[in-house]
């Protein structure tokens, strides 16, 4: 029996298998954009975490790729959806690649400045600084920034004859070529761009309860420093460390907050204030109150490892041992002026709001139209505000920040009576600044507080004075900063002489709190190491007045929100409920910081490691703290004393971040 196989003849044969190639390499070129616009988002996520690592490819590598390529996936995801929501607007990966590129140049040098001059990653609250151009010219430098200039518009130009070339090559169907293609076209970017829009908006939600991007990056290996923001980035990426810091309240509330738990603060507060008061029979109320944040003011005695001649600041050293006096806890190293200029004029501590409030003048305070301070507090005593910054008046957002906490005037560059520099620095002397305090002093028949931040001292020191003093145990740009920053402190020691000789002959009675706000960001990590944190954490204070003042303790570590209660008890001054507070506050614990607080006898603890009695009045602390910055405000007349309601009642609480 014979059977017969009929195979299939070979011409139908290979044009099946043409037909089957063909439908692949159509199937590779639909699929090659997606696969290229996944690629890009990868890439620019490593180069980000690249910059933050200070380019170290063997970390970038270990942690992105080794340890937690989940976070690395879901990072890169997140810049995806920008991609595909620039493509889908565009209707040109071209023109989504070219934005990624120019996106990631500015981010990554940006980030690379910041990190370098302020020794913190790029932050989203950032972005108030994009009109601040001066402030940006003469932090980074003009020569950096018109590089920056050169490389967008470089990068900007070939992006554009890329897309002029492609369009040529490849014209896009039209409603008059071909109405179908086009019409399932225009359909599908819609809808890529509503999901890619849903879920940025959804990521951009990080911190809200639930979230499953969070749990995704918690799952995934995520290490939150919530004590840390340079630590946030660098354990979770960039683009982690820029969600962690979206979309979250500026405090969390506290347990049993309510209008009736307020008013049982207020009564017991208001008690304690009347217990203190009747030790006391001094009053500020006809005195100047001039509060100086010395800008980066240190004592270099106490950094580990340098060698220099002499005392950069003999004459400030001895005021502190003649008047009340210790060291200041500073939140960060090498920034954060403006968070110890807060806690001075508010009272209210940094410690306690969230991790991801990175600047209360910028993300907070704004949102106000009054926000409770001691400036309102002295005014309704009799006294005229005046802030005084002898630099721009953008910075931290100052010219909005002032009068929402009650100033009614700002001096600031171009305004000062004198702005003389010394040798070749651009930033006016702190003895011009010095000049400016008497000068309104003078000038006004009613008591002042007056708030001064100086500037000769900012970051950079290289190169700005004849006469730098040399330091060794370091060398490069570290001792050439190191070097001008020591002639920079004996100008200021030299200023504040010449300041408070002034004012002790002076016939007006004035008081004097004056700090510095951090050290200077120069000091190299072995430098730092040998210090350690706490000394590298801690700048000089003291209370000065040109009429006695009682010691208020010994010599200890203390944070900004003490100062001016700190001042009362020194002048025997009568202190309104929230002052009381403070000081039943400080009696217990002496300063604070995320995490840790300064316990008389005990050095730094936890909360958890706090007596009874120091906890309970840090309960209350936190209470009205969170009721003042972020709640409904049911204790500011009973606290503080005053009026200053926000028209139209008290306002929501911002979203730190958005």
């Amino acid at each position: 029996m014979n059977v017969q196989v009929r195979l299939p003849h070979a011409p139908r044969l290979r044009r099946a298998s043409t037909r089957t190639a063909r439908a692949g390499l159509a199937g590779l070129r639909a699929a090659a954009p997606v696969l290229t616009s996944m690629l890009a988002a990868v890439l620019a996520y490593l180069v980000l975490d690249l910059v933050q690592l200070d380019g170290d490819v063997g970390a970038l590598v270990d942690r992105d790729l080794l340890r937690v390529p989940v976070v690395t996936l879901l990072g890169s995801a997140v810049i995806w959806a920008m991609i595909l929501a620039v493509w889908a607007l565009a209707g040109r990966l071209t023109v989504a690649i070219g934005v990624l590129v120019l996106a990631t140049a500015v981010l990554g040098f940006a980030n690379h400045m910041k990190l370098g001059l302020r020794l913190e990653p790029l932050l989203p609250s950032d972005v108030a600084y994009l009109s601040q151009v001066g402030f940006l010219t003469e932090m980074v430098g003009t020569t950096d920034l018109v590089v920056l200039g050169l490389t967008v518009l470089a990068l900007g130009a070939a992006t554009a004859w890329g897309v002029r070339r492609l369009a040529r090559r490849r014209p896009r169907p039209g409603p008059r070529t071909d109405r179908r293609r086009w019409a399932a076209t225009v359909v599908v970017r819609v809808v890529v761009l509503a999901l890619s829009l849903s879920f940025l908006d959804y990521a951009a939600h990080f911190n809200r309860p639930g979230n499953e991007i969070r749990a995704a990056y918690d799952a995934g290996g995520a290490q939150w420093a919530f004590w840390n923001q340079r630590a946030n980035y660098e354990r979770n990426g960039f683009v982690g460390g820029v969600l962690y810091n979206l979309g979250v309240p500026p405090m969390k509330m506290p347990r049993g907050y309510s209008a009736a738990a307020m008013d049982d603060l207020v009564r017991r507060y208001d008690g304690a204030a009347e217990q203190i008061n009747a030790r006391r029979s001094g009053a500020l109320d006809d005195v100047n109150i001039v509060v100086v944040l010395s800008e980066s003011f240190s004592d270099p005695t106490q950094v580990k490892g340098i060698r220099f001649e002499g005392d950069p600041i003999p004459y400030t050293r001895q005021v502190m041992e003649q008047n009340p006096s210790g060291r200041m806890l500073a939140q960060m190293f090498g920034g954060g002026t403006a968070n110890m200029e807060f806690e001075a004029l508010t009272g209210m501590s940094m410690s306690q709001f969230a991790p991801q409030m990175a600047s209360p003048y910028q993300m907070l305070v704004p949102h106000y139209d009054t926000f409770p301070s001691a400036v309102r507090m002295l005014e309704d005593r009799g006294h005229d505000a005046i802030a005084i910054h002898p630099f721009t008046t953008q910075m931290y957002r100052r010219s909005t920040v002032y009068p929402i906490l009650g100033f009614e005037d700002f001096v600031s560059k171009g305004e000062l009576q004198h702005e003389e520099t010394i040798d070749h620095s651009g930033k006016i002397s702190d003895a011009s600044a010095f000049d400016e305090v008497d000068y309104q002093i003078a000038r006004h028949d009613k008591p002042l507080l007056v708030n001064l931040v100086t500037m000769q001292n900012h970051y950079p020191s290289r190169a700005i004075y004849d006469d730098p003093i040399p330091v060794h145990g370091i060398d490069g740009k570290a001792e050439e900063n190191a070097a001008g920053y020591l002639r920079g402190l004996r100008h200021s020691d030299d200023a504040l002489r010449d300041f408070l000789t002034g004012l002790r002959g002076s016939s007006e009675k004035t008081a004097v709190i004056f700090y510095g706000d951090h050290q200077p960001p120069f000091w190299p990590q072995r430098i730092q190491d040998r210090t350690g944190e706490l000394g590298m954490h801690s700048t000089p204070y003291f209370l000065w007045a040109n009429f006695p003042l009682r010691q208020v303790g010994p010599d200890a570590l203390t944070s900004p929100i003490f100062f001016l209660p700190m001042l009362y008890e020194a002048a025997g001054a009568p202190v309104t409920p929230y002052y009381a507070l403070l000081t039943r506050l400080h009696e217990q614990i002496t300063a604070m910081e995320v995490g840790d607080y300064a316990v008389p006898g005990h050095g730094l603890v936890g909360e958890d490691g706090l007596e009874a009695a120091a906890a309970r009045v840090l309960r209350d602390y936190r209470m009205v703290q969170y009721d003042l910055a972020a709640g409904k405000r049911y204790s500011l007349d009973g606290m503080l004393g005053t009026g200053g309601r926000p028209s139209g009642g008290t306002q929501v609480a911002p979203v730190v971040g958005r």
